[in-house]
């Protein structure tokens, strides 16, 4: 009886996490998302949130388009990386950004971005608001 239940446990567990993985997806699909304290800085996602633009202030507040695009890729249900698709140059690797998300609540995302570039910075807590 005892393993009956505990293998129901599990099983429910992985569900769960299962539709949360596919519920955050969801809900950043075709989504702006704008950083904390900007007024137009941030990640526009496309209809399948496997792509997304970023969108700096400076140039979004003088309305000029960006061209700075990622691929996504969905490591775990709450886990993407953005990796860059334009290459800056032919030496250069692409730029990756880890993100793991923490909440979606009214509006609002909140995220823990782990740094993955030279040198030894602390995982950034970041909040962005849904447009």
């Amino acid at each position: 009886m005892k393993i009956k239940t505990l293998v129901l446990m599990a099983l429910l567990g992985t569900l769960c996490s299962t539709s949360f993985a596919q519920s955050y997806q969801n809900q950043l699909k075709n989504k702006y998302l704008i950083l904390n304290g900007a007024s137009c800085a941030g990640l526009k996602f496309n209809p399948q949130a496997t792509a997304a633009a970023w969108q700096n202030e400076m140039d979004c507040s003088r309305g000029d388009s960006n061209t700075d695009a990622w691929r996504i890729t969905w490591i775990t249900p709450e886990i993407f990386m953005m990796t860059e698709v334009i290459r800056p140059n032919e030496i250069s690797p692409p730029r990756n950004d880890l993100y793991k998300i923490m909440s979606i609540e009214n509006k609002t995302v909140t995220v823990v971005n782990y740094w993955t570039g030279w040198g030894n910075h602390e995982p950034d807590l970041q909040k962005f608001r849904i447009k």
